[in-house]
């Protein structure tokens, strides 16, 4: 079976080649040049960090923008839609009385 090139798998592709180049600048930096290696180091810790978060964000932002389903929407819980329903009658019949 022939996997399908998406453009989630080649953004996933990217940021995980990205990350890994930085990991390996950092490395040859840090054995070049030690003096700033740690401040490098540091700013590599900070960039892991923040990728995967804007991902999120940005597959969030999308999730809200076009109402399609992702990994970022939140899961429906079974039976929430009709507990809410039978709470907005009960309401709506509670304030018919006087």
């Amino acid at each position: 079976m022939e996997k399908k090139w998406t453009p989630k798998r080649i953004c996933a592709l990217l940021i995980v080649i990205l990350l890994v180049l930085m990991y390996v600048m950092t490395l040859v930096v840090a054995i070049i040049w030690p003096g700033n290696g740690s401040k490098l180091f540091a700013l590599c810790l900070l960039v892991t960090v923040a990728v995967p978060v804007c991902a999120y964000l940005g597959i969030w932002i999308y999730t809200q923008a076009t109402g399609k389903k992702t990994i970022a929407s939140v899961p429906e819980i079974p039976g929430e839609k009709e507990a809410r329903e039978a709470s907005e009658e009960a309401s709506d019949t509670d304030s018919d009385t006087p």
